[in-house]
Parts: structure tokens; sequence; C-alpha cells
């Protein structure tokens, strides 16, 4: 476990559970700002992006018990702590997605406008998060030498000149955030067609991922070479680039057909 940050009588809080909440915390400060810039309902999109989050933390906890089942199946205590780490990211953002349609569907509102709303506070709250993982060893990097060494801990605690594969997903969510964010703030006329944000985020981040988990050393479940996580990341690619060149295509259609009109 990451060094405890804070004490209250027998309980402490480790840097781990800190830094995820912060991040859970950004992620939703972030939503509520976008709601608002957007002109959106903003009691909806927070509903939303709540019952996202907690979908996600059970899809994500669900999925590391499942991968780690043969030790959780003795250990059956620690199946609902999270102190230690143990949320499998795809895991959480797949059941959030989910909960995110669900909400949709029993709302009546558009799931791409609130995709849009919560994809840059996602992308913020990774990014905080990950730092909390490389805090507790979780999601550690291959043993290595040269520029990117460095002398870090697995989850084991065992040192050793490692890839910072979590300081390096934390930039990859940074910097996808500044992006998306940016985008979100252009003039009115060049602002992203509905669903754009969404599908540019999970585009950039599952490419991103698929890449950086090769440099990953913790134990998995693998499909050949790539674990299984890259299996999943490389559907979210193909998914969020089909779904990129429809909204492109239905961009310039309309585009198209408004300048048809006028002249």
């Amino acid at each position: 476990m990451g060094p405890a940050v804070l004490h209250l009588g027998r309980l402490s809080i480790s840097s781990y559970a800190a830094l995820v909440g912060l991040g859970l915390i950004l992620a939703l400060a972030i939503t509520y700002l976008e709601a608002r810039w957007r002109g959106s309902d903003v009691v909806r999109s927070m509903d939303a992006a709540l019952w996202a989050l907690v979908a996600g933390i059970i899809g994500g906890r669900a999925a590391y018990v499942a991968i780690y089942w043969p030790y959780f199946s003795s250990h059956t205590r620690e199946i609902l702590s999270l102190s230690q780490g143990g949320l499998a990211f795809q895991g959480a953002f797949v059941a959030g997605v989910v909960g995110l349609l669900i909400y949709s569907l029993w709302t009546g509102t558009a799931f791409w406008g609130l995709a849009d709303t919560v994809a840059p506070g996602l992308a913020l709250g990774q990014a905080v998060g990950w730092i909390g993982c490389l805090c507790t060893g979780c999601g550690y990097g291959l043993v290595t030498r040269g520029v990117l060494a460095y002398d870090l801990r697995d989850i084991y605690g065992i040192l050793a000149y490692r890839y910072p594969t979590q300081i390096l997903i934390s930039l990859l969510n940074l910097a996808i955030f500044v992006l998306i964010f940016a985008l979100a703030r252009m003039p009115i006329h060049r602002r992203p067609t509905p669903g754009l944000t969404a599908a540019l985020y999970l585009a950039l981040n599952s490419a991103g991922l698929f890449f950086l988990e090769f440099l990953r050393a913790d134990e998995t479940l693998y499909f050949g070479t790539l674990r299984w996580s890259q299996a999943v990341e490389a559907l979210e690619c193909a998914v969020a680039l089909l779904t990129l060149a429809i909204l492109w295509t239905r961009r310039k259609r309309a585009a198209t057909s408004q300048h048809s009109s006028s002249s």
C-alpha cells in the first residue's frame, strides 16, 4: 500500500485512495463547469456523471476481482477493499458507458451530449488517478535501462529501474484533457459536432493505452501476446474511429446542404 497521508485514529487513508478520490472530485467539478458552459441541464449532467461513476467503480472492481480470482477466492474479505488499488480501468470504463447509456435512455437525454460533457472530466480524473497508482505500485512497468528507466517500486514493494508507465499514462490523459477542453471552447461556428469530443477522447485514450501497455509488467490475463485490456482497447479504438468518420461525413453533408440552400 502507498504511504498513508492521513490518520484518524485507527483509520488511515493511503496516497492511492487520496489521489483517486481527488481525481473523482476534479472529474465531477469539470463536468459541472462543462455543463454550464455548454448550456446543458446541469442537474441532469451531474446525475449522469454520478450514474457513470457508480457503475464504473462497480465494473472496475468486478473486472479486477475476476482477473485475480485465484487470490480473492481465498481472501474474500478484501474483495470490497480499494485501499491497495484494484480497479481495472477498462472494466470501469465499459461499465461507466453502460451506466451513462441507461441514464440517457431513462431520462430521454441525448447520449452524445452527455458523453461530450463528461469526457474532459474523465480524462483529467484519469491523469490524477494514475499518479495514485504510481504511489502504490499498481500498473508497474517492465524493468529496463536507459533514459526512461526510473527507480520505482512494483506492487510488492520491490525497487528496480522500470518504465514509468503510470506517469506516461497520466501524461497521455492530461494531454487528451487539454486538447478536448480546448476544442470545446472554439468559436460557436467551429465547435465539434455532438459526439465528436467523446469519440476523439476514446480514440486517443484507447490507442495510447494500447501501445503503453506493452511497457507494463503487472500480471494479468493474456490473449496470445496481448493483455486482455489491449484487446478491449483495440475494439474501442476501432469503434471510435468509425464514429469519428460517421460524424465527420454527416458534418460535411450538412455543410454542403447548407451551402447549396444559401446559394
